[in-house]
């Protein structure tokens, strides 16, 4: 049902999901190098390069040296950049809080509860200490 979804407001259709999940690292981690971003996408530097200059020519990042190592490019977003993670963000938030004004409270209690179970599990399988 999902899937039947119109999910537009969710996507740029002119980003990559790549692209998007650059974006999103960036969100995360702040102003990152691109040899760092690569390794987080599981690509080479050449493509975070290709991806960040498109990004770049459309207002989305900018590039600067890094104080602490002058060799260093780090990528961070542009205020626009971040409206647009922020935004994907948002739409995807407002889909769930439909679903879930349309729930039954018992339901809802249900699923708090399965999702905090999911919660100790994962917690758990990263090698936290399992709580309540």
């Amino acid at each position: 049902m999902l899937l039947r979804e119109d999910l537009s407001e969710l996507f740029d259709a002119t980003l990559t999901m790549q692209q998007l999940k650059l974006m999103v690292v960036l969100h995360r981690d702040g102003p990152t190098s691109s040899h760092a971003l690569a390794d987080e996408l599981a690509v080479s530097t050449p493509t975070v390069s290709g991806m960040v200059d498109r990004l770049a020519d459309r207002g989305m990042l900018t590039r600067s040296t890094d104080a602490r190592d002058r060799r260093v490019r780090l990528v961070a977003l542009t205020d626009e950049g971040d409206r647009m993670v922020a935004s994907v963000h948002e739409a995807g938030w407002r889909i769930g809080r439909d679903v879930m004004e349309r729930m039954q409270l018992a339901d809802l209690q249900a699923l708090a509860q399965g999702v905090q179970a999911l919660a100790r599990a994962a917690h758990h399988r990263a090698g936290g200490k399992v709580e309540g």
